[in-house]
């Protein structure tokens, strides 16, 4: 296997230029295509100066060819989710230390004044092949922007080896080939979009099919007409993908071998569905940005994936459990909290040393989930160990919810949930006390949450109440009882 990515592509161009590597909206960009434009890409950035660059965009074949293009240039990409507001775009530029952004054209508001910005979908003259060294294995390839338990995303760094050694392990762990379409719907602002899936599939020989949005007409329509074998996605867009099948039909023929649900709990109900129209089941994946891969199904060695079971531990990877308290090792078959290495281990968070000394730990990443390992070595995903949300396949931090909220002014304190939802795994709440007496405007909480926080993020519902149930050894608000008066409310 080459060095880095940038060299397989330009080894696979040259090996059939013809070929197709990417699929989107707009046609087909042959493997010739996407190493031109990655070239033009590195020249650019270059002749800008600049060591670290931004892609701001929804998916499509140049995304993945700016990408590549900042990573031949030897300077390292920062990806930001596209529908983020402004003030999280802000941020995420400055923190990172951005030179120089490829955005799409409609987000240019977003993008703070004086940022050297150009548009994703301009035309690029072809300036012949980039000269230039391949950046070292070592060096910093990525840096992707993860809620977590702070009040601001996460930048999860990996190095180019980190994440050539990720996207071939997925590869082979599921057994992608020159035979493979692999439909991309997850935003490659993610690991999972870009590394996962995208990265996974050129490494394999395959072509990538890009869905711009995750709207489930789009991606209908993209599975038949351009004979998709790999569906990856969240249980969210299976379930909209059932919904609209069963509602309109359209999927009479089709190629799906392999379909990967992760980034949020199963739904086996869902799965059971898409399995009756398709004829195929629906595997997992059990990961992080920080880690990965750490957990998923072989297709050829668990044909069928097991009830309420992630899969098990990949070739290259390690999991241990270890008390979640005392951080002392659990022997398997056990219950603990998962420590994992993976072929894709992050570097650091960057610009926050405290945490990642706190997750990384002797070469273990401290995943924050409590999981089961059985005695024939299928892992059970329990749940997360603290209050993290996951709607849609997305992290949310509830202190990020609540970090905006209390910042309208009849809000006195606020507490963001996750309640059971079956479409999207967890759907938000935020329950909130008003300030001074007053009883706070709920539709002013929500518009607040649309103007400073990224679509996914914002609450579906906003509950007032006179006050918090207060945990009395601690002081502190008892979330868990919280959550249980909604629970019965409902």
């Amino acid at each position: 296997m080459p060095g880095t990515f940038s060299e397989h592509l330009r080894q696979r161009a040259g090996a059939d230029p013809a070929g197709v590597a990417v699929i989107d909206e707009h046609g087909d960009m042959t493997n010739a295509d996407l190493d031109a434009l990655a070239d033009a890409v590195a020249h650019e950035v270059r002749a800008a100066g600049a060591q670290n660059v931004a892609v701001i965009a929804s998916n499509s074949a140049r995304f993945l060819a700016h990408a590549f293009g900042v990573w031949r240039a030897g300077a390292t990409l920062v990806t930001v989710y596209p529908s983020s507001p402004a003030a999280e775009i802000a941020y995420a530029l400055e923190h990172s230390g951005v030179q120089l952004t490829f955005a799409d054209e409609e987000l240019a508001e977003r993008i703070p004044e004086g940022t050297q910005t150009r548009s994703l979908t301009r035309h690029v003259v072809p300036t012949g092949p980039f000269a230039g060294p391949e950046p070292d294995g070592g060096a910093a390839a990525l840096v992707c922007y993860t809620s977590g338990s702070t009040q601001r995303p996460k930048a999860v760094v990996h190095s180019h080896a980190s994440v050539l050694a990720g996207a071939a392990a997925y590869g082979d762990v599921w057994r992608l080939g020159p035979g493979d379409t692999t439909l991309v719907v997850l935003p490659m602002a993610w690991a999972f979009g870009l590394v996962t899936t995208s990265m996974a599939a050129l490494l394999s020989g395959g072509r990538v099919r890009s869905v711009r949005r995750s709207k489930p007409e789009a991606v209908l329509e993209a599975i038949s007409a351009d004979r998709v074998t790999f569906v990856a996605g969240v249980t969210t867009i299976f379930a909209k993908l059932v919904d609209l099948i069963e509602t309109r039909g359209g999927l009479d023929e089709h190629r799906i071998r392999l379909c990967i649900s992760g980034g949020e709990p199963r739904n086996e109900g869902v799965f059971d569905r898409w399995r009756a129209l398709t004829g195929v089941p629906v595997h997992d994946v059990y990961a992080a940005s920080e880690c990965f891969p750490v957990v998923t199904y072989d297709p050829v060695i668990d044909p069928v994936p097991v009830e309420g079971c992630a899969g098990r531990v990949v070739p290259g990877a390690d999991l241990q459990l270890r008390d979640p308290d005392t951080g002392q090792r659990i022997e398997s078959p056990g219950i603990g909290e998962a420590y994992a290495r993976g072929p894709a281990l992050f570097t650091e968070y960057q610009g926050d040393p405290e945490t990642t000394a706190r997750v990384l730990t002797d070469g273990w990443y401290r995943t924050g989930d409590l999981v089961e390992v059985r005695a024939d070595g299928l892992i059970r995903v329990l749940g997360r160990l603290s209050g993290m949300i996951i709607r849609g396949g997305a992290n949310v931090a509830p202190a990020e919810i609540e970090r905006v909220v209390r910042q309208e002014p009849d809000v006195a304190d606020a507490v963001a949930l996750g309640l059971p939802d079956e479409r999207f795994g967890q759907r938000i709440v935020v329950v909130v006390t008003g300030a001074d007496g007053v009883h706070p405007d709920a539709e002013a909480v929500l518009a607040r949450c649309r103007d400073e926080l990224a679509g996914y993020k914002v609450p579906e519902e906003v509950v007032v109440v006179d006050s918090f149930p207060v945990n009395e050894r601690t002081g502190k608000i008892d979330r868990r009882r919280v959550e249980e008066q909604l629970a019965v409310r409902s």
